[in-house]
């Protein structure tokens, strides 16, 4: 279990700021001092669940959310700290949206990255629409998880709902309506929807056109150094000690996670290996033409997010168990031997495309491909091709991340997936041919809300360094293996 990366409240230094993470399994809260560490038991999660139907609804409540925040910080700040907390960091599960009516009320439950329900719009607009040069110029894809298209469908299976509303709100801008009076939308949300410019921050017309809105009925974009003071909100009435605090405008979980991990220098990557997983580096130079398979998401005038993601990552692991007669409990299994031997030509070749495609090719209906097996394959012979497979996807990701941000000076990576087999990152080390820290943190999207608010609030005070559980060396003689496989991955894949 990964050690927590937390301080004593009696030796926490302030002020203080809260971090807030709204994930697909629940909404959470941590107090954090200036150093960027958790102050002593000061966390608390409240689990939730997207609803979900076989037509590609994925939706949560979105009041829903807004209660299970105030009751996590209220629990949090319960009890007196050794200073004031001076800022509040939002970040929440990238691309969501919801239809508010003139009153502030919630027309929708909000729609998650993961609904589906407008892939016939997606089609549409990529018929009408150039997809390559938006792709370049918003640093998003045409896809179901975009807003262009969600608005669309609003607008043609739902004509009611889209004619009551009076905007169309994220998630995290939604609840900072109801915390504070006033909706505010951080830049690299506002780009996680994919309808603005990544160069200039503002909406492309072209999409609103496309999607049938005006920019006033989406929230104007607000970089992270535009908070919102709390003084005067309902949020300062129901939790006093937030009064003189400033609120951030929220972001994605993907810059979070990045900063988080402490993946925020120049030329370093941050890999994020949880259920599905993700290669992000935070930028500060102009990114040019963006290759196909990545996105790049504005962040504010001078940083963009660059990377790009998978669906099925710890996922794998998860199928390898239940399909292969691998024990439940992973550790049953030599999984040092089995990951840390060096790779054979006779092993199985996996594109674990279990929930279709995502970075690099973005095809949702792709499928997973087992190729050289045979009747003396075996279940562990199965589980080491399920962990080649997945330091491909990372490799294919890596390749055009380096056409944008040249080569990493550094890869710092966590996850949980890494957690129950942590051999396996001899494997990805050996494909990106680069040496990876794995960093000992837990909750590090939270903490990457957290720092953004100290980011703004308390500029100057000295953060504490992450501590680093191991760093992987690759081995040099295994990197042509890794390269005659992604091509024949690249192969499969295209029929998959």
């Amino acid at each position: 279990m990964t050690p927590r990366f937390s301080i004593p409240t009696d030796d926490a230094v302030g002020p203080f700021v809260v971090g807030l993470d709204v994930g697909s399994g629940g909404s959470r809260a941590a107090v954090y001092d200036a150093s960027g560490r958790e102050v002593g038991t000061r966390h608390h999660k409240v689990e939730h669940a997207f609803t979900t139907a076989a037509d590609g609804t994925s939706t949560i409540d979105a009041d829903q959310v807004v209660e299970e925040l105030c009751v996590a910080m209220e629990a949090v700040l319960d009890g007196a700290l050794p200073g004031p907390v001076v800022g509040i960091g939002v970040d929440t599960f990238a691309s969501s949206l919801i239809a508010v009516d003139a009153s502030g009320a919630a027309l929708t439950p909000c729609i998650t990255y993961a609904d589906t329900r407008c892939r016939e719009q997606v089609t549409a607009l990529r018929e009408q629409l150039d997809a390559v040069a938006l792709h370049d110029r918003t640093g998003s894809r045409l896809h179901s998880s975009y807003n262009a298209p969600r608005l669309r469908w609003l607008r043609e299976e739902h004509p009611d709902v889209f004619s009551r509303a009076s905007s169309f709100m994220a998630l995290g801008e939604y609840v900072a309506l109801k915390l504070l009076g006033e909706g505010v939308l951080g830049t690299a949300s506002a780009a996680w929807g994919g309808m603005i410019d990544r160069r200039t921050g503002e909406y492309v017309p072209e999409l609103l056109e496309a999607a049938g809105v005006s920019a006033d009925l989406l929230g104007a974009p607000r970089d992270p150094s535009q908070g919102q003071p709390v003084a005067g909100t309902p949020l300062a009435q129901r939790i006093p000690a937030l009064a003189d605090a400033t609120w951030i405008p929220v972001v994605g979980d993907g810059l979070t996670a990045n900063l988080g991990i402490g993946a925020v220098g120049p030329g370093t990557w941050g890999i994020s290996t949880a259920t599905s997983g993700a290669i992000r580096q935070l930028l500060d130079t102009e990114t040019g033409t963006l290759p196909g398979g990545l996105w790049a998401y504005r962040v504010d005038a001078r940083r963009t997010l660059v990377g790009s993601a998978m669906s099925d990552a710890g996922r794998v692991l998860d199928f390898a168990r239940t399909r292969f007669a691998i024990p439940e409990d992973v550790s049953q299994i030599d999984t040092e031997t089995l990951l840390g031997a060096a790779p054979q030509a006779g092993n199985p070749l996996v594109v674990p495309f279990l929930s279709g495609e995502r970075g690099t090719k973005w095809r949702d209906s792709a499928r997973a491909v087992l190729a050289n097996v045979s009747a003396s394959t075996t279940a562990e012979d199965l589980l080491r091709g399920c962990f080649e497979g997945l330091a491909l996807s990372y490799l294919r990701i890596a390749d055009q991340l380096r056409e944008v941000g040249g080569a990493p000076q550094r890869i710092v990576l966590s996850g949980g997936m890494t957690e129950n087999a942590p051999a396996w990152l001899h494997l990805l080390a050996d494909a990106l041919q680069t040496p990876i820290d794995h960093v000992a943190i837990s909750r590090s999207t939270m903490r990457g809300a957290a720092l953004l608010a100290l980011e703004q609030t308390v500029p100057d005070a000295e953060r504490a360094p992450i501590p680093v559980r191991s760093t992987i060396e690759p081995v040099a003689a295994h990197a042509d293996y890794y390269r005659e496989r992604l091509a024949r991955f690249e192969i499969l894949a295209d029929v998959a």
